[in-house]
């Protein structure tokens, strides 16, 4: 295969032109005042315009996520603000802190349940038997191997109360489908093979929604980490406000584990 050309750039996103920006085949004059924030995060994903219920559903996620809180990613925001950096950079601080254990698993999620539903829509018969199934399946085999069940529990909210809303407004504008439903039959594998319910996060059902919307499972965290950068500039505006300087661990919060100094000092004589 002939080594791609790195200086040449092709993109099917956007044009910009000299009176007009075109993106996805839209004229930006034509759509300002017209598509809402969602239904453009939507045109700018998947290439296709949002029906409106796609776009309620995905207007009703990202406003779920704008903040959480005194989070690990509002702290690092805040501490940054105490620093005197720009705002900017105080966001982008915040957001890195989104990963495998601090709001960025909905990308693995989403990855999962894709793979998931592709294996029980290969299956012959009844594709809501075979969900079922696969849920099962998931769960037996997560537990056997000692492994978390991705995508259910929350440290702060015995039920994320953003879950069932989303999930109300997914069923009302018809836009839950098969990653949502495999969502609700792992929960209910998982409480049967715990003896208790562990509800269902609200990474898994915002991966769910994601992919059920049409957009790419490697999108997810994006879905989160661009509303939070809002609620991020708050926090840097509050701090900032706040009037506190340079955030600190205090020395009180600090043991120091290493050997102990030796002097190598020697009385010299002359």
């Amino acid at each position: 295969m002939p080594q791609a050309d790195i200086n040449h750039w092709e993109t099917a996103i956007a044009e910009v032109l000299p009176d007009d920006v075109v993106v996805r085949g839209r004229r930006l004059t034509d759509i300002l005042g017209k598509l809402s924030f969602a239904e453009m995060v939507y045109l700018v994903l998947t290439g296709s315009e949002a029906t409106p219920g796609q776009a309620r559903v995905l207007e009703a996620l990202l406003v779920s996520v704008v903040d959480h809180g005194i989070s690990p990613s509002s702290m690092l925001t805040r501490m940054y603000a105490s620093y005197g950096v720009p705002i900017q950079v105080a966001i982008a601080g915040g957001e890195l802190a989104f990963g495998d254990y601090h709001g960025g698993t909905s990308q693995q999620i989403g990855e999962e349940l894709s793979s998931l539903v592709v294996a029980a829509s290969a299956t012959p018969g009844d594709l809501d038997r075979n969900l079922r199934t696969t849920a099962a399946r998931h769960v037996a085999e997560s537990r056997e191997a000692k492994q978390r069940v991705l995508g259910f529990g929350h440290p702060q909210h015995d039920v994320d109360p953003r879950v069932p809303i989303l999930l109300r407004i997914a069923a009302e504008e018809g836009v839950a489908g098969l990653h949502t439903r495999l969502v609700s039959y792992l929960e209910t594998e998982l409480a049967q093979s715990l003896g208790r319910r562990v509800p269902a996060s609200f990474q898994s059902v915002s991966a769910a929604l994601a992919l059920d919307l049409g957009i790419d499972h490697r999108a997810a965290r994006a879905l989160i980490i661009s509303p939070r950068a809002i609620g991020l500039a708050a926090h840097f505006l509050e701090e900032v406000d706040q009037g506190h300087r340079i955030r600190n661990v205090s020395g009180g919060q600090v043991t120091y584990t290493g050997r102990a100094c030796e002097s190598n000092v020697e009385e010299v004589s002359t």
